[in-house]
Parts: C-alpha cells; sequence; structure tokens
C-alpha cells in the first residue's frame, strides 16, 4: 500500500518528467526536420533538380516522418 508522501512525490515529478519528455520529443522532432531540409537543399543545389520536386520531396519526408513517429507516442 503506498502512503501520501509517496503519492506527493510522485505527482510533483509527474508534470516536470511530462515537460521535459515533450521538450525532449520537440527537439528531436526539429532536429530531424532541420536535417531533411538540409540535405534536401545541398541534394537540389548540387544538381539543379526543379523546385517543385524539393517541395514535393520536403512534403512527403515530412509526411513519413510523422507516419513512423506518430506510432511512438504514449
Amino acid at each position: 500500500m503506498r502512503n501520501d508522501t509517496s503519492r506527493s512525490e510522485e505527482g510533483a515529478t509527474g508534470p516536470v518528467r511530462t515537460a521535459v519528455r515533450t521538450i525532449g520529443r520537440v527537439v528531436g522532432d526539429l532536429i530531424a526536420i532541420s536535417l531533411w531540409v538540409l540535405f534536401l537543399t545541398l541534394a537540389f543545389l548540387a544538381t539543379g533538380w526543379p523546385r517543385w520536386a524539393f517541395y514535393a520531396l520536403l512534403l512527403v519526408g515530412v509526411g513519413v516522418y510523422v507516419a513512423v513517429t506518430a506510432a511512438w507516442l504514449d
């Protein structure tokens, strides 16, 4: 059986832990998307492919990333 002290300690770290996980998730998403944009930008600058293909691949890449990582949520 749990006592009030352990319940209050758990409640105090719950929101903090959630905030840290959320910030970590946002930072991870930002890094992943930024690396995808950087890769596409460098590839398209080096090859001279059309701009519409850049935006199409950008949207497809972000869509795939969201579809894959959405299942990782609790």
